[in-house]
């Protein structure tokens, strides 16, 4: 039996997703899913409470989810793939399966070595003074050493890389394959294929057409959605904008993935933006990528700071499983603690955890303003286990 592990938004499930789901639903086979939580990696909240999204994995053939918190889910590629690659691990993952642009799991296990060499460090850090992106300086150097340029500007191809990566600094003996991502690109707005982007079905979705954007969807999971439980960031943008305006320059100063003085124009534009949209507008630099911007603007509002920025989380936090995933749970052997509710992690006694979780908390408690219903606060305190 193998036990493969899936990383993932899901934001929302659609029918790529159920096809990488289904290429490794065998028999004998267990997957697992780490899901990110309620606010995701380009700087949003997520269309559907992770939650809801738990649901719809355990529906589609997941045996175990468990959440990425949102420390990671809504950070860099690097931090996100850490995160994930490490909770699948400690749940006993022997592989870990994602959809790619190119399909060639050997080109991209090549590009991850090339990555992790000190002459591709030299080549970045020398491209960086030029004043590029990160990203920009990344491709370039990785360009020059021989890996195709397509991998690193394509965002499946790119995320996959980061998670061998991932494994490779944590030295965990983690194996990989990919499945050749079909249909729409990334983020295309194309629906003449039966697989289109999340961001189309995203867009469809808070227009109202949610019946629409089902035809792309697994027909299992067709009547989840309603106007009821879909989150939109503009329910919150004022929200966001008044908590940001009580923001001193200090406590701007140690958010993650900061530099080069940044949160001074942070704290000015902050001042004077009267929208979200403004706001990043008036921070985004040619280093500072509009989803980092988006970031940055809500680790501020939700008071996250760089403490445990690169490093893996304290403990893997179940959202549900099916009962084939139960009857595998009891076997396994986790090196940090497996919870599925709060006041396991209170009786864990760690600083970490705790520190963990009151972040989780903070982001739900302002995420559930997000709804057409607000809902009330403590929901971390008060979610039920899956078991389907």
């Amino acid at each position: 039996m193998a036990i493969i592990g899936i990383i993932a938004e899901f934001n929302p499930l659609h029918a790529g997703h159920k096809r990488l789901i289904d290429s490794v639903k065998q028999p004998d086979n267990t997957i697992i899913c780490a899901l990110s939580g309620n606010f995701v990696q380009r700087g949003d909240v997520s269309i559907l409470s992770k939650q809801k999204r738990a649901e719809q994995a355990l529906k589609c053939g997941v045996d175990i989810v468990s959440e990425i918190p949102v420390l990671w889910s809504m950070s860099t590629a690097q931090n996100f793939a850490l995160a994930g690659v490490w909770q699948l691990y400690n749940l006993n993952c022997e592989k870990i399966v994602f959809g790619s642009e190119c399909g060639d799991i050997q080109k991209l296990l090549t590009a991850a070595d090339i990555l992790l060499s000190d002459d591709f460090s030299s080549l970045v850090c020398e491209s960086i003074k030029s004043g590029i992106t990160f990203a920009a300086a990344r491709q370039q150097a990785a360009e020059a050493l021989g890996i195709d340029s397509t991998l690193l500007s394509s965002p499946n191809d790119n995320l996959g890389i980061e998670y061998i990566i991932a494994a490779k600094k944590l030295n965990l003996p983690m194996k990989f394959d990919c499945i050749k991502r079909m249909g729409a690109s990334h983020d295309s707005n194309c629906a003449d294929t039966s697989f289109v982007s999340s961001s189309f079905l995203r867009q469809k979705i808070l227009d109202g057409n949610i019946g629409y954007a089902e035809r792309f969807m697994p027909i299992l999971l067709r009547g989840m959605i309603n106007e009821e439980n879909t989150a939109d960031i503009a329910r919150i943008e004022k929200a966001i904008l008044g908590i940001l305006r009580l923001k001193s320059q200090d406590e701007l100063k140690n958010l993650p993935d900061i530099s080069e003085g940044i949160e001074n124009k942070l704290y000015f534009s902050i001042r004077v933006a009267s929208s979200l949209e403004e706001l990043s507008s008036m921070i985004k630099t040619k280093r500072y990528t509009l989803a980092r911007v988006r970031r940055l603007i809500l680790s501020a509002a939700l008071g996250f700071d760089n403490e445990f920025f690169m490093t893996t989380p304290p403990y893997t936090r179940l959202l549900g499983f099916s009962k084939h995933g139960e009857s595998v749970l009891k076997n396994i052997a986790s090196i940090t603690p497996v919870v599925t509710k709060a006041s396991q992690i209170k009786q864990l006694e760690n600083e970490a955890a705790n520190k963990v979780f009151a972040a989780e908390s903070r982001a739900t408690d302002l995420y559930n303003l997000s709804f057409k219903t607000p809902r009330e606060c403590g929901e971390e305190f008060k979610a039920k286990l899956l078991k389907y």
